[in-house]
């Protein structure tokens, strides 16, 4: 079980959902926010934001299958099969609607969760993650100077090989990484060392490996789960944020594709890992639009 302290607010949980025991950590009181990670990270990712969000709401931060303290199946890692994890959680912890805040390939089975679930969710934060449509994920691949600066999405078709992705990562799970660290993190000391040892206790394994590569290896299904919004449009709040040296304002409108009430923007001075590398901001933007996604709930009541 995890080693990092943890602020006495916090407590560490495992429970069985769709057949996988997730581990979850939680802690305060009010309206429910649940967030989401993404790739080569875990619940500890958001370590940074807890604090502040837990001053005034119940904050969840689950592990994915296949990450952290969670279970590592062979399969489930599709879009929908995620969703479907968290939305038992949630029912399992009683909360009738929620706020959620994703990052990475987390987003992809967040917004769907919207979807699915529209009268359960009351907004959606949506980080650095391109939206899963083919007409978007054809112009990030198109082969050119511009979409294959830093190499690329390489990692995207690498891992689709079977077995060849973990023999060549075994080993070297350190450099693997804090490649992504240093190549995306407009400051890569944003991502401390207690922080990667976190990330490589779990993920530096056999199972850890295969587990953190399921995400792309459904990537497919997640696509073909997706494509239905661009006809069926979610209407719940969506806060859309990149980092201005990664995607910047492209999840703004890649979203827009998907969903009928949009805001956010680019992050200044911020690479992909926005929760590590600026935190303050993102705490700000997420009070602020949970405060008025409040707000206009309480009007449409009056």
């Amino acid at each position: 079980m995890n080693s990092i302290p943890l602020d006495d607010r916090f407590s560490h949980h495992t429970t069985a959902v769709n057949d996988v025991n997730l581990h979850y950590v939680i802690g305060g009181q009010g309206e429910p926010v649940l967030l989401w990670h993404g790739f080569l990270e875990t619940w500890y990712c958001w370590r940074k934001i807890m604090p502040a969000l837990v001053e005034q709401y119940t904050v969840i931060a689950p592990d994915m299958r296949g990450y952290g303290d969670s279970d590592k199946p062979t399969s489930g890692y599709d879009a929908r099969s995620l969703c479907k994890d968290f939305h038992q959680l949630v029912q399992q912890l009683g909360f009738e609607k929620i706020h959620l805040v994703a990052h990475d390939m987390g987003a992809p089975p967040a917004l769907l969760y919207a979807s699915d679930y529209p009268n359960e969710v009351m907004s959606l934060t949506y980080l650095e993650e391109p939206v899963l449509l083919n007409a978007h994920l054809e112009q990030i691949f198109k082969f050119s100077p511009q979409s294959t600066q830093k190499g690329g999405l390489w990692w995207w078709t690498f891992f689709l090989a079977p077995d060849l992705p973990e023999t060549l990562i075994a080993g070297q799970e350190r450099a693997f990484l804090t490649y992504f660290y240093n190549t995306y993190c407009n400051d890569p000391s944003a991502i401390e060392p207690e922080a990667i040892e976190e990330y490589l206790r779990t993920f530096a394994t056999p199972d850890g490996i295969r587990g953190a590569l399921g995400v792309y290896r459904s990537i497919f299904a997640s696509i073909e789960q997706t494509e239905p919004l661009v006809q069926h449009p979610i209407r719940v709040p969506v806060l859309a944020l990149g980092g201005e040296t990664v995607t910047g304002e492209k999840v703004k409108t890649m979203m827009a594709a998907v969903a009928t009430n949009v805001r956010g923007g680019s992050v200044d001075r911020c690479g992909h890992f926005i929760p590590d590398e600026r935190p303050d901001y993102l705490i700000e933007q997420l009070l602020t639009f949970f405060q008025d996604v409040a707000q206009r709930s309480e009007s449409a009541l009056t």
